[in-house]
This record gives C-alpha cells, sequence and structure tokens, in this order.
C-alpha cells in the first residue's frame, strides 16, 4: 500500500494482509476470523496476524460481537474502516457546482450545491467552487481526505489533462485547474470528462448496471454523449469517444439554444422540459423537434455500437415521454435496430456520483493496492 491512515507511511508487510484488506474492503458487513479464513484461504493464526497488521494501520476495526443464545465466548468481528479517510466528487458544470464528500466505502456523507449564471467568467466559476467545497469540507469529520475527482465539461486525455473545452474555454485560459490542485488539500487530484463520469455512475448505481452495450446521453443546457462497449467505459485514444456533437452536421450545441429561443417571453430550459411532461401543447411541441436535432447524432452512435438502451440524463429527462417518444421514433427512422430509450434512474447529482466513483477506484487502486472492481 502506498498509504496507511495511522502508520506514519508504512507498507503492508505481506501479501496476506492485503488478501484480508482485499476481502473485508469487498464486504457490507463485519466478519469473523473464521469467515475471513474461509474466504481468503489462509489459516487462522496468518489471519490473525494481518487483522493485527491493518488494525495497527488504521484500515480495520473490530466491532462488537452479534447477539448470541449460544453458551460461551462470543466471535470478533472485523470490518475494513471506511471512516480512516473522504473521497470527494466535484462536478464543476457551466450553470452549477455539486460536490459530495464520501466515506472510503464510497457513501455520500454530505453534499453541497449553488448555481450561478455567468458561466464564461472565469472568475465567478471559481469563486463558486472554492465556496462549494471548503462548506463541503467544513460540514464532515475532519479525515484525510485522500482522493478527490472533478467532473468538468471539457475532454480529458488519457493523461488525466485537460485537452480542451467548447463549453468553458475560459476557464482553460484561467488556469482554473491550477488552481484546484492547489488549493484544496486532497492527497490525489483527477479530472474527468463530465459526461464520462454520469456514465460510470449510470452503469454502477443506475440504469447500466449489467449492460454490455449502451449509449448515455446528456441531453439539456449541455449535449454530450457516453459509450458503454463489452461492459466498458470507452474512452478512445485521446479521451474523445462519443464527442459526436463536435461535428457541425450534427450540431448539438446550438440546439438547447434553438428550443429556448422558440418561447417568448423566454422561459427557463427546466421549465420548458416540465411543461411538456404536463402536456402543453406548444412545449410538447418545441422539445419534439429539440429530440428530432438530437436524434442524428445518437443514430450515428447507435450504428457504430448496436447498443441495448439509450439512457437519457439532463434536463430533457424532466420532459419523460415528451422527449423519449420522439426520440425513440426518430432513432427507428434512423438507425437499423431500435434500442430501448430510457431515463435516467439518477438525478442530477449522476456527474458528482461519478466523481465519487472515480476516487473510490484510486483508493482501491493505488492507495490499498487491491485488484480493480
Amino acid at each position: 500500500m502506498s498509504r496507511t491512515a495511522g502508520s506514519g507511511g508504512a507498507n503492508l508487510r505481506s501479501m496476506n494482509a492485503r488478501e484480508v484488506l482485499g476481502a473485508l474492503h469487498g464486504e457490507g458487513r463485519p466478519l469473523t476470523v473464521a469467515e475471513l479464513a474461509a474466504s481468503v484461504r489462509l489459516t487462522r493464526p496468518t489471519v490473525e496476524a494481518a487483522l493485527a497488521e491493518l488494525a495497527a494501520m488504521g484500515w480495520v476495526e473490530d466491532v462488537a460481537p452479534e447477539a448470541s443464545n449460544r453458551v460461551g465466548r462470543r466471535a470478533r468481528r472485523y470490518r475494513f474502516d471506511t471512516d480512516a479517510g473522504l473521497l470527494m466528487g466535484v462536478d464543476v458544470g457551466p450553470h452549477a457546482v455539486i460536490c459530495l464528500v464520501a466515506d472510503l466505502g464510497g457513501t455520500v456523507l454530505h453534499s453541497e450545491e449553488q448555481r450561478y449564471d455567468d458561466h464564461g467568467d472565469a472568475a465567478t466559476a471559481w469563486a463558486v467552487i472554492r465556496d462549494v467545497v471548503d462548506r463541503a469540507l467544513a460540514a464532515v469529520p475532519a479525515r484525510p481526505l485522500l482522493a478527490t475527482t472533478f467532473g468538468v465539461p471539457a475532454v480529458v486525455g488519457p493523461d488525466g489533462v485537460i485537452a480542451y473545452s467548447v463549453v468553458v474555454p475560459g476557464w482553460l485560459r484561467a488556469d482554473i485547474p491550477s488552481l484546484i490542485e492547489s488549493s484544496f488539500p486532497s492527497e490525489a487530484t483527477y479530472f474527468d470528462n463530465d459526461v464520462k463520469l454520469a456514465t460510470l455512475a449510470e452503469a454502477e448505481w443506475g440504469r447500466l448496471v449489467g449492460v454490455e452495450h449502451a449509449i448515455f446521453l446528456l441531453a439539456g443546457r449541455q449535449i454530450g454523449a457516453g459509450v458503454i462497449v463489452n461492459g466498458q467505459l470507452t474512452r478512445g485514444a485521446n479521451g474523445a469517444a462519443g464527442e459526436i456533437g463536435g461535428l457541425d452536421s450534427v450540431d448539438w450545441a446550438s440546439a438547447p439554444i434553438r428550443l429556448i429561443e422558440s418561447f417568448e417571453p423566454r422561459i427557463a430550459i427546466e421549465e420548458i422540459f416540465e411543461r411538456a411532461a404536463g402536456g402543453d401543447p406548444e412545449a410538447v411541441g418545441a422539445v419534439a423537434v429539440f429530440a428530432r436535432d438530437l436524434a442524428e447524432g445518437v443514430a450515428a452512435l447507435a450504428l457504430t455500437v448496436d447498443p441495448e438502451v439509450v439512457v437519457v440524463s439532463g434536463e430533457a429527462a424532466l420532459a419523460g415521454d415528451a422527449f423519449l417518444v420522439p426520440l425513440r421514433r426518430a432513432l427507428s427512422s434512423l438507425a437499423l435496430s431500435t434500442p430501448r430509450v430510457e431515463r435516467s434512474s439518477l438525478d442530477t447529482r449522476a456527474v458528482a456520483l461519478g466523481a465519487v466513483a472515480r476516487s473510490l477506484d484510486h483508493v482501491r487502486g493505488s492507495v490499498l493496492e487491491l485488484p480493480k472492481a
């Protein structure tokens, strides 16, 4: 292990300790020595020695024995100490910042959110990011922050470096990523594309659990897509897989503008989708046009991936069938086969949840040195 909770930097001395730690980390309940010995196929004394090492390092704690009617000493139980540190996932969107702080099991302990209007203003964005993160960290017990992931509306390369952003280029010119890395107390900081993180969250906790081939469509103020192939998020050689909206012929960038400008007086895009869900004729018609505007890009991805399902997230999901049905109809005329089109089961925290999952991957792999989950 490259980092420990309470041993001043000492590494695990044995593969046995790593095996025991892996067994505990993968369980949602405490285990006895006998259960651990059976799980990792080690002798009881070997497991006890490994537990003593892990407890000294701060990764494992014993818990009260289970109540029992049997006579005699009850077996001690052990669990991975999810309170040994913190994880953070932050959705740095063009209109809002959402920050989730979680324990080392991935359970969210606290969330903070703040909206803002001038998404092109780097100074405004940085002030909001700093305020939201500071409030979130102040709301949880003081523990080491082992990993933080920021979801950004940008193409992020395999090296974790932000390549470019069409949505918020001013943020990069102002070097907000460097401000983020130097301003918060995280031991490791990552950046990742926001839509890809939302796709990861959907695959971990939402409609894409167990799905082999899928498209995740973020649609609303911002439009983007993530692609699942053979059960894995596809990133591409340069981190740009799914960025079909970059084609001028697809023209996803102007679709939200056309939708908003179709209403006089102008109303918020969320209200348009909510009105459509309620059956307002003007909103239903405008949302149907919006769905058709997106369909060509989705169909191009569908012809490439041949997905089982297209999962829709973002503000467009608020419209329900008023958006899903016209999108499905348009796809049926453009693609060779029509995938299911479903609404995401996650709320607006999908990007931040995916960022928490990415931070948890770091702890599993680089801190605990466990096999990839």
